[in-house]
């Protein structure tokens, strides 16, 4: 939907007032002139995003290639962050396209200069609404455009464009090419890239207890980024890569630990994927032959971790109705595997072991598929339910060693070790079930084996996420009980994750890859 910022009586008056109260002067205009789009030439920022697993590649020039997928974001939590365009000389504009990411600036501002030092306020938007918004203004003459960020729609995010068009009178503009917006030039590599997707066409094949699971764990917090042509050129880079399957994470919430309500933020702009973006992922993963798990999640609002809410049982009647809803949803789409649950370590304990039974009953009633939990690896062997499982699952974030970058052969013996325990524990308890990694993967920091379930250092360290997922696959794919691993994570964009768990462009890929194939 687009936005169209009224000028008002600055139209009528014919000129905007600039921050310290000069006038800026506009140019006259033929009506119904033909605009034309105005090329950016360098670009400069306040600053770059670092978030581990999420940021976009450092790049001022980003919102400003006329490519859909690459994007810039300052550093997060900031206001007043900016991003300027240099047009290389001297142009004549009158209008601003800007295509806001999810996180975008409720107040925002556009300056102009012609020397990058002296900025003239040109507009102030107090109602940004993300999306699309176009911004229109008498024709006046300028080299840099600058945005400043003054407020953004959520205060833990930073904002993020994805692109910024500028445009400017024809005849005013003579010597600029006519080249393509940002919006045509997609849909043409849209089309380019179904006619590669369709390539990869392959037959679907039944899910056997026997085989490896070979796959990732797909997360996504934003309502439609599934349905993205984004996020279909990451899941066929995943089927070249040698993946045979994708667990769908799908984040729901509930406020605190001890509370009532589970919800799912499934709504334009919000940060549940929406049922008809996983429909397409599941759809588009069948067509290539990939087999799907449904993987849930349920995630405080303040941040605590999931193992640590507590149950009750309006909790859990909340819980069985979301969970109820995704499994119909598993078995509308024929999901091959089915989560019912992920890490909720306080509440499978034996008081509430009637209840997750019930629950259980109740998927199976709707879901003929298998089914799986996916226990945290302190939580594994106290899960009362195991028995209604067809897979032990384990989210496999086991330390392995107090060391910082240790041996390949100490991360070795440590898996070795990890294992013997798993199977010690399936014969003790007579659990004659295959073990499913549901989670496993290391960030590429120094101590990354120390606690891989989270960035403890600063310190980029590719070699020590490699040599640790080196040691998961050489030691568990010996292992009879083994039946498959998911990493953790792959994004549907590609972000840059220099000390975060993604492992696409690292040493670690290679790994991977090479045990997908074998």
């Amino acid at each position: 939907m687009k936005k169209l910022l009224s000028v008002g009586m600055l139209l009528a008056v014919g000129v905007i007032l600039s921050s310290c109260g000069q006038k800026q002067e506009t140019v006259p205009l033929a009506k119904d002139e033909p605009l034309v789009y105005l090329q950016v030439t360098g670009a400069k920022a306040s600053s770059f995003d670092d978030t581990p697993d999420w940021a976009p590649m450092p790049d001022a020039m980003a919102p400003f290639d006329r490519d859909m997928l690459t994007r810039w974001s300052p550093k997060l939590g900031l206001d007043n962050e900016w991003i300027y365009a240099d047009l290389g000389k001297e142009k004549t504009l009158s209008k601003i396209t800007i295509k806001w990411e999810q996180a975008y600036a409720t107040q925002y501002e556009i300056l102009t200069s012609n020397d990058a030092k002296n900025w003239k306020r040109l507009l102030l938007k107090t109602d940004g609404q993300g999306s699309v918004e176009e911004l229109t203004f008498p024709p006046i003459k300028a080299r840099y455009v600058k945005l400043i960020g003054l407020k953004r729609v959520n205060p833990d995010w930073g904002f993020s464009l994805w692109e910024v068009e500028i445009y400017g009178p024809q005849s005013l503009n003579p010597d600029e090419k006519a080249v393509e917006p940002a919006t045509v030039k997609e849909q043409k590599a849209q089309d380019e890239f179904q006619q590669e997707l369709e390539k990869a066409r392959a037959p679907l094949k039944p899910l056997t207890r026997d085989e490896v699971q070979k796959g990732v764990c797909y997360t996504s917090w934003m309502y439609d980024e599934l349905a993205s042509t984004a996020s279909d050129k990451t899941l066929l880079y995943l089927k070249n890569l040698g993946a045979n399957c994708v667990a769908i994470v799908v984040p729901t919430y509930q406020k605190e630990i001890n509370s009532d309500t589970i919800y799912s933020n499934d709504k334009p702009g919000g940060d549940t994927t929406g049922d008809a973006s996983v429909e397409h992922a599941i759809q588009t993963c069948h067509m290539m032959g990939i087999r799907v798990m449904l993987k849930m999640h349920v995630d405080c609002r303040d941040g605590t971790p999931r193992i640590d809410i507590v149950a009750s049982d309006a909790w859990f009647s909340s819980y069985e109705a979301m969970i109820l809803r995704y499994a119909k949803l598993a078995a509308k789409n024929n999901v091959e595997i089915f989560a019912v649950g992920t890490e909720l370590e306080g509440t499978t304990f034996a008081r509430w072991e009637p209840r997750w039974r019930d629950i259980i009953t109740k998927v199976k009633a709707v879901y003929k598929g298998p089914l799986v939990y996916c226990a945290n690896w302190t939580e594994y062997k106290g899960v009362p339910f195991w028995d209604m499982m067809d897979y032990v699952g384990i989210d496999a974030y086991f330390p392995l060693s107090s060391k910082v970058a240790p041996a390949e052969e100490e991360l070795a013996n440590a898996w070795g070790k990890i294992a013997d325990e798993i199977q010690t524990w399936l014969t003790d308890k007579k659990l004659a079930k295959g073990v499913i990694l549901t989670e496993v993967g290391y960030p590429s920091c120094d101590g990354a084996a120390k606690q891989p379930w989270t960035q403890i250092t600063d310190i980029e360290n590719q070699d020590e996420q490699r040599d640790c997922l080196k040691a998961v696959f050489g030691v568990m794919s010996k292992r009879p009980f083994f039946k498959g691993a998911y990493l953790w994570q792959f994004l549907p964009q590609d972000r840059w994750s220099p000390l975060g768990f993604t492992v696409k462009g690292k040493k670690a890929e290679k790994v991977l890859s090479e045990w997908f194939k074998q």
